[in-house]
């Protein structure tokens, strides 16, 4: 009688959730002095330090402030909270988010 051999089970792959992100918001709104200020502060009350913030008018009659705002090195739940800060503040028209997992 032959004996076999039984190969042990190997596990299945898991996938792992990243826990750092990186997350670019792009924020259209009045061009007013006091909304750049705005934009930033949710940023900084939890802790943050934005990667890049760029701001120009430089479109239409210079009535409207066009915001480039990165975050790096954060988790998904401060991308959703930044986000939603964002869209709340008075004079933004637009915000376009993508978050997206850091390299």
């Amino acid at each position: 009688m032959a004996s076999h051999a039984i190969a042990p089970a190997q596990p299945e792959p898991r996938f792992s959730t990243p826990s750092s992100f990186k997350a670019l918001f792009y924020v259209t709104g009045v061009a007013d002095p006091g909304l750049l200020p705005r934009l930033i502060e949710p940023v900084a009350k939890m802790g943050h330090v934005p990667a890049r913030v760029h701001a120009s008018r430089e479109a239409g009659d210079g009535t409207e402030l066009v915001v480039d705002l990165r975050l790096k090195g954060i988790n998904a739940r401060t991308a959703e909270l930044v986000e939603h800060a964002l869209r709340a503040i008075v004079g933004v028209r637009q915000v376009i988010a993508v978050v997206e997992p850091d390299d």
